[in-house]
């Protein structure tokens, strides 16, 4: 069984990938524009209104990329919408927090594993790039780091991005039925939190050039 100590082949690799895209980048993007956070975006209105439903007064943001919306200038370059809004400000003083965290292994600033619990843990765009294989323990670890919720979305559909050799960024795509059963057994383990996720699909009727993503946020409430 693959676990934190004992990630698969898969997962080292994976990682030293999304490193090299943090930096590099590929041929039709560059390093220090690719995983700025954008994801996070079709999710700020959500999240917002649920930590302050949860009073939470902290927030680990799992996959985080380059976090720039948690950055005083940064969030300022990078889009919310179509229509180019901006934040103003970055997202903890948005969310008025005592203290947040940052992770992400693909990028050397944010690699290291925080330590401690915190009141939310928010994980947006993330497990579709993990190894089925190693999905499971990073779903685990991600709702150990929670105190009051989790809140997680997937994608269940195949990124634009692509790494050198070809192969989709999303490397574990699954249809909604498979996500809905783990997530409700590690709930099972951790009852004591409130889980919001979103299983995101493609609308089908939308243009293939510009797909619409479909956002439904369910919950399971704690016990």
């Amino acid at each position: 069984m693959y676990s934190r100590d004992n990630p698969s082949k898969d997962y080292s690799e994976l990682v030293t990938e999304y490193q090299i895209l943090h930096t590099v980048g590929n041929k039709k993007q560059k390093g220090h524009s690719m995983f700025a956070g954008i994801s996070l975006c079709d999710h700020l209105a959500s999240i917002t209104q649920i930590i302050r439903k949860e009073k939470a007064r902290s927030l680990l943001d799992y996959g985080c990329g380059k976090g720039w919306l948690y950055s005083k200038e940064k969030c300022k370059r990078l889009p919310l919408n179509k229509k180019g809004e901006i934040l103003k400000n970055p997202l903890q003083d948005l969310w008025q927090l005592d203290f947040h965290a940052l992770y992400d292994p693909g990028y050397e600033e944010f690699r290291t594993l925080p330590k401690g619990k915190y009141d939310a843990v928010i994980c947006t765009d993330v497990i579709e790039h993990i190894d089925e294989k190693d999905a499971p323990w990073v779903l685990e670890e991600i709702f150990t780091f929670a105190k009051k919720f989790v809140y997680v979305t997937i994608a269940c559909y195949e990124a634009k991005k692509t790494f050198d050799n070809g192969r989709n960024v999303h490397v574990n795509v699954k249809k909604p039925d498979y996500w809905n059963k783990l997530l409700n057994n590690l709930h099972e383990k951790h009852s004591h939190l409130n889980v919001y996720y979103s299983l995101d699909v493609l609308d089908e009727n939308s243009p293939p050039e510009d797909p619409l993503k479909i956002v439904q946020v369910n919950k399971l409430e704690r016990k």
